[in-house]
């Protein structure tokens, strides 16, 4: 193999970087321009993040004008999350749908009777609601809402009376939900939260504080926070699982599509130093197209159909290209099973590890690996004098073929 040749196979591949440099660019471009220009869209249809606030309370200090924050005795609240995801363009947004219930008792401890002011705000101002309740001691309590400013109602309490009081409704909501602890006590006595999801995988916002136990049921976990007298200033929340997005996952795909390449031209150069035969820049060539179709369908068949079935019908399509090139064009001698098994492995299972969060580093640390250690092993006793020597036999030809002519 002489300099030129693999000065030219050293181009080509740069080549195939910049092109998939330009397709991984104009598919992130899209992907963030459809997530960008709907995600709006899609909040103003389905609904915004939720941040429920704990209902405050204050009472009028006797022989004053002010008043005084009030905390109840006892908070009772259980939550539930379900998965609806919405698909707006190349994204899918993590929706989702929100019950929520909250029992608050509240407690004079005066000798007088109180006024207890509730004003309660709703996770997400001007949005809809519904199953909506709101009952104190069991009855209903037919109070004005608006979902902008919140509800402003007039608790009663005897002396050393001890009341509850109770909301309750269902919304829809996207990204995460939050409770936020009254602002104006910093404090929470008798916490009892309980939020049960339908998903397995969870996070926590940034911030917040995670729950205290967490049980896996069959359909989804149940996350309690249980506290006697909480002081803190972090919210409790949890983020809603994001779906495989098809436009950045095939934007990193393409992304690392030169390192699968450049894996498999040392296993086609490897190849043809093993068995003798004579590859040209031109085979590369085409061979980086092959590669480069799996790339260029996937890109564009996620706008139509699923993304493993746009990724499955990419990966045949360039495998069947490569190698039936390969074995047309080289001939029998050149083992096309093994370039197929080579290009499903450094193409195929590469670029499918990105499917799984987290373990495409892992994925391409141990087929490294193992590759390497396959080709130490095979090329174990070659000659790599004699492969990158310049061939001098025709040179020698030519000066005989001068003499004898002379």
């Amino acid at each position: 193999m002489s300099i030129k040749r693999i000065v030219a196979i050293g181009f080509i591949y740069l080549l195939g970087c910049a092109g998939w440099i330009i397709l991984g660019t104009s598919t992130m471009i899209r992907s963030d321009g459809f997530s960008s220009r709907l995600g709006y869209a899609v909040e103003a249809l389905w609904g915004s993040r939720l941040v429920q606030e704990a209902p405050s309370l204050s009472v009028q200090i006797p022989g004053s004008s002010s008043s005084r924050w009030i905390m109840p005795e006892e908070n009772d609240i259980k939550v539930s999350l379900k998965l609806d995801y919405r698909k707006k363009g190349l994204v899918w947004y993590p929706t989702f749908v929100s019950t929520f219930t909250g029992k608050y008792k509240i407690h004079n401890i005066e000798g007088t009777s109180q006024k207890v002011r509730m004003h309660f705000n709703f996770p997400a101002k001007g949005g809809t609601y519904d199953e909506f309740s709101f009952a104190v001691d069991g009855a209903g309590v037919k109070t004005p809402v608006n979902t902008e400013e919140g509800i402003n109602e007039i608790i009663e309490l005897a002396p050393g009376a001890t009341k509850e009081f109770k909301l309750a409704y269902k919304t829809r909501g996207i990204y995460e939900w939050r409770y936020r602890l009254d602002k104006n006590t910093g404090r929470v006595q008798h916490l009892a939260m309980s939020v049960k999801t339908d998903f397995k995988n969870i996070d926590y916002p940034d911030g917040t504080l995670s729950a205290m136990t967490a049980k896996e049921s069959a359909d989804g976990m149940t996350l309690e926070w249980k506290a006697e007298d909480l002081i803190t200033n972090q919210e409790i929340g949890v983020i809603i699982p994001e779906k495989l997005n098809p436009g950045p996952v095939a934007s990193r795909i393409t992304y690392f599509a030169p390192v699968c390449l450049l894996f498999f031209f040392i296993l086609v150069a490897t190849i043809g130093i093993l068995k003798n035969i004579s590859i040209h820049p031109m085979h590369y060539l085409f061979v980086t197209a092959g590669f480069f179709a799996f790339h260029l369908l996937l890109a564009y068949m996620v706008d139509h159909i699923t993304i493993h079935m746009s990724f499955a019908i990419s990966a045949v399509v360039s495998v069947l290209l490569v190698t039936s090139y390969l074995s047309m064009s080289l001939g029998r001698n050149f083992p096309w099973k093994l370039a197929a098994l080579g290009q499903i492995f450094f193409l195929v299972v590469f670029s499918y590890s990105f499917f799984f969060k987290g373990m495409t580093g892992l994925t391409v640390a141990i087929c490294s690996v193992i590759t390497l250690a396959i080709l130490m092993y095979v090329t174990a006793k070659t000659n790599w004098t004699e492969v990158f020597s310049k061939p001098v036999k025709k040179k020698v030809d030519v000066v005989e073929q001068n003499e004898a002519t002379a």
